[in-house]
């Protein structure tokens, strides 16, 4: 308990028993704080008449006020009906009947009425020294709300609330900023067991698993952007990406024989071409059951971009040669049945003659050979599909084939 001034006040309009009398009261205070509970104030004090006897043995109704130091604004009030008053002596607990809900971050004072006048001075709150150290001129720890600090150092480390921040902060999860026009739900915040994520207006921006960081839209550094869209900037300038890889390494990865260019039908016999094995160094390739067969696949590719680029392996097999005009080629087109087709490669071969072909498939009296091949076409309005066609136009239909291995789509 803290000892507070002694004060004198006249009293009008107070019960009989005191009417016209000068009362004096010493007050003792002290202040009860649990956590998770309701702040009390324990008040005792001294009731005496103007002539300095005790006031009457007996119980009393008492106002108690709350005002902010030097005005009419009452900040808390509660009427204790029966008071008692032994030898002039009382004692109550302030809010036991209306909660005692002040942040105690202002200067207060208190008011205290038997009857309908309230006696004067009021009494200033004041505070225990220690307790200047919870509230001081910049520092404030109220009992309630926000504290406020100038400087924070833990020496334990400091818990908060997992969970997304909600809008402007309402769900008071986690670490978020306020001020410049802040609105709370920007900072840091948890939202799974071992998972720590930066959110922005509510919207979560990056997220940190062990072992992983993922963003969350685009990543920006000087002249470097990464964007979720797939693409990737230096200086403003796109660059190839690579968007899908077809390495035949146990299917056909989507791709089918069909009767010819402009046909939009697969070969009767197996629409899938064979999923071959030409030995070390080039494994697994598509083989045309019929040298006369296209080779198609349709691509869908998403995102932002606006040209495409095809590598693949083209294989040379058996007793091509430039006398006969025999020839690869790979196009672009919108559908199977060879809707805007355009040829985006061609080249003759001649494995036959060729000091540096080798025999590894089909008819071992052939030398054959592989070639890396890339084509370049432009992406047709927003369409993100396209078709890829591979073939070759021979001369005769044995002795002279062709395959493909490993087919990679880029764009940008």
């Amino acid at each position: 308990m803290r000892s507070f001034k002694t004060f004198q006040s006249s009293c009008k309009n107070v019960p009989a028993s005191i009417s016209r009398a000068m009362m004096i009261m010493f007050l003792l205070v002290s202040t009860h704080m649990f956590i998770n509970a309701q702040a009390t104030l324990s008040l005792q004090g001294i009731l005496k008449k103007a002539n300095g006897i005790a006031l009457e043995d007996d119980t009393y109704p008492i106002t108690f006020k709350i005002y902010v130091v030097d005005s009419t604004q009452v900040k808390w009030m509660e009427t204790q009906p029966e008071v008692e008053v032994i030898s002039g002596i009382y004692s109550v607990i302030l809010g036991k009947v209306t909660p005692l809900n002040l942040p105690f971050d202002k200067d207060y004072e208190l008011g205290i009425s038997i009857g309908s006048q309230e006696m004067r001075p009021r009494v200033r709150l004041t505070s225990a020294p220690y307790a200047l150290a919870l509230r001081g001129s910049s520092n404030q720890f109220p009992s309630a709300g926000q504290v406020l600090a100038d400087e924070i150092k833990v020496a334990q480390g400091v818990l908060a609330s997992g969970g997304a921040p909600g809008t402007n902060g309402v769900d008071k999860n986690g670490y978020a900023f306020t001020g410049n026009n802040g609105d709370n739900d920007s900072g840091l915040f948890s939202t799974a067991d071992g998972k720590a994520s930066l959110y922005s207006n509510n919207v979560e921006i990056l997220s940190v698993t062990p072992g992983m960081a993922t963003v969350i839209g685009d990543l920006k550094t000087n002249n470097l952007d990464i964007n979720n869209n797939g693409t990737v900037k230096y200086n403003g300038i796109s660059d190839w990406r690579l968007a899908d890889v077809d390495d035949f390494s146990s299917s056909h990865d989507g791709w089918k024989q069909y009767n010819n260019m402009t046909s939009g039908t697969t070969y009767s016999f197996s629409e899938f071409p064979c999923l071959c094995n030409f030995g070390t160094f080039i494994g697994n390739v598509l083989e045309p059951s019929l040298n006369t067969l296209v080779l198609k696949k349709e691509y869908d590719i998403p995102g932002s971009w606006t040209q495409m680029k095809v590598k693949f392996k083209y294989i040379y097999v058996d007793s091509w040669d430039l006398v006969d005009q025999d020839r690869s080629y790979a196009a672009f087109a919108s559908n199977a049945s060879g809707g805007n087709v355009k040829l985006g490669w061609s080249a003759l071969g001649q494995v036959n003659q060729s000091p540096y072909g080798s025999d590894f498939a089909g008819n071992s009296t052939y030398y054959d050979y592989e070639l890396d091949v890339e084509m370049t076409g432009r992406r047709n309005s927003n369409d993100s599909k396209f078709w890829v066609y591979i073939g070759a136009l021979l001369n005769q239909t044995t002795l002279e084939s062709y395959a493909i291995g490993p087919v990679e789509i880029w764009v940008k």
